[in-house]
């Protein structure tokens, strides 16, 4: 069920009309759940016994972990992780490494295949293991209480907002919530609908357009000239912002609708002038839980030089995978972290320079800024193609390695840049007026219609899934 749809609309619709009229929290709960597992099954009902047999491991795991001593809490967790992790690479690494593996074993020597099987990746599961997998490392950290409520663990696991690409909402942040009745606010249901509609301008109108300029060139990359794989590239390096910010904003919006609050999980990515700063500014949620479940457990920023390069390496690779089973993710989370690398060593090397260098500020700042973007357009060209070959095919054309003769495409890169930029710099707040509040206001809500207004009359009519749907 997409988001941006009809359908999703009236769903959402019946379901906020019917949760308000209900008075006992515990019977809102249970709709919310109950909604949430009809919104998966829109997609495949088979799958939400797995689902449901990941939150059962969840509820379980987090009673026996605060009830056993210190050998069975570790046991248990390190049980209820190995089946969560079980769950996510049999479905979605299980034919990615019985293919590499039977590579391997031909390359040695030893021939032989191992089956491969025709398995449905189920829409989500990267997400909805993470929350399972936050719940339980939560409570053994001590940081959160076992629920005695069942659907308390089933609606943090199943909402339906952040189920199928987000945000990883933590245990910590969200359960304080679920236990508490959630009182029905003007305010709160006006940040909710301006989120919203926000989320669907940026993915209607933007980001299903720049679709139009990038998916066709991809799809036959042998067809176009450089010029034409570079206008793709910047294309795409804007429709996967749009898209996945606007999959954000409107999820945080449809569960402020409901008076649950989530994390902000997009922070104008693009103005980065390093890679540890990008990824403090996209996809939040994920930096964070990759930061705190994977990095600090590795040893964090502890140790040598080398160890922490190790740790940021792995942690990224670990990432790169999350994303798809395929080599071209990880070579994505392997630039990412060795971007991040860079960076840690630039802070190191930078006071002993002869030359003060502030890239916080001023032309330095630009410098970064675009060095650091270009870094990040080269990954997500690794990221779009369906292989290492693909990519490595379309760079090389573009920088003039090796001759690419084919179709030309309207040169749109100016274009695409000043969107982003207007968005950014509005967005960030970098320009500010003095406007009194009625007045702000209204020109808010006026400002958003008429963005409304255009993007319904501009709105594609084959509506595409959001990228991160397939994660």
């Amino acid at each position: 069920m997409n988001f941006v749809s009809f359908e999703f609309l009236g769903f959402l619709g019946a379901v906020y009309v019917l949760y308000w009229l209900l008075m006992q929290e515990r019977a809102r709960k249970w709709l919310l759940t109950v909604a949430s597992y009809l919104f998966y099954a829109a997609w495949d009902w088979r799958f939400c016994f797995l689902m449901l047999f990941v939150t059962i491991n969840a509820f379980a795991a987090g009673h026996l972990v605060s009830s056993f001593e210190r050998s069975g809490r570790k046991l248990t967790l390190a049980a209820s992780i190995g089946v969560d992790l079980a769950v996510l690479a049999f479905f979605k690494y299980y034919n990615f490494f019985a293919a590499n593996a039977a590579v391997a074993l031909a390359d040695l020597g030893f021939p032989g295949n191992l089956p491969i099987l025709q398995i449905v990746l189920p829409v989500g599961i990267s997400f909805y293991t993470f929350h399972a997998i936050s719940y339980v490392v939560d409570i053994y950290r001590g940081k959160v209480q076992p629920e005695t409520s069942f659907v308390n663990v089933a609606l943090y696991i199943s909402f339906f907002p952040q189920l199928i690409a987000g945000p990883i909402v933590r245990a910590t942040f969200i359960m304080p919530q679920i236990r508490q009745r959630r009182p029905f606010s003007r305010s709160q249901q006006a940040m909710g609908i301006r989120l919203l509609l926000r989320g669907f301008i940026y993915k209607a109108v933007i980001a299903d357009m720049l679709a139009q300029v990038a998916d066709p060139v991809f799809a036959h990359l042998d067809q176009y000239d450089p010029h034409a794989l570079l206008t793709a590239v910047v294309a795409f390096y804007g429709q996967i912002y749009f898209d996945f910010a606007g999959y954000s904003s409107m999820a945080i919006g449809t569960a402020r609708l409901f008076g649950y609050r989530f994390p902000r999980n997009f922070d104008y990515p693009y103005s980065s002038a390093s890679v540890t700063e990008f990824w403090r500014r996209w996809h939040m949620s994920l930096s964070f839980w990759l930061r705190d479940y994977v990095y600090i457990p590795l040893g964090g920023n502890r140790g040598g030089r080398l160890a922490v390069y190790r740790n940021l390496m792995t942690t990224m690779l670990l990432g790169g995978l999350w994303h798809g089973a395929a080599w071209n993710y990880v070579i994505w989370g392997l630039l990412h972290g060795f971007g991040l690398c860079v960076n840690k060593a630039w802070v190191t090397v930078r006071p002993g320079l002869p030359v003060a260098v502030n890239w916080q500020s001023g032309s330095w700042r630009t410098v970064a800024i675009v060095l650091t973007q270009l870094w990040i357009m080269v990954a997500w060209v690794f990221f779009r193609c369906d292989s290492v070959g693909e990519a490595n095919s379309v760079l090389g054309s573009i920088v003039g390695v090796h001759a690419h003769p084919g179709a030309a495409i309207v040169p749109l890169e100016p274009w695409i840049v000043l969107i982003i930029a207007i968005d950014h710099t509005l967005g960030s707040g970098a320009l500010r007026w003095s406007i009194p509040r009625g007045w702000a206001r209204a020109l808010s809500w006026g400002g958003i219609g008429m963005l409304l207004a255009l993007a319904l009359a501009t709105m594609p009519l084959v509506q595409r899934p959001f990228i991160y749907f397939q994660f």
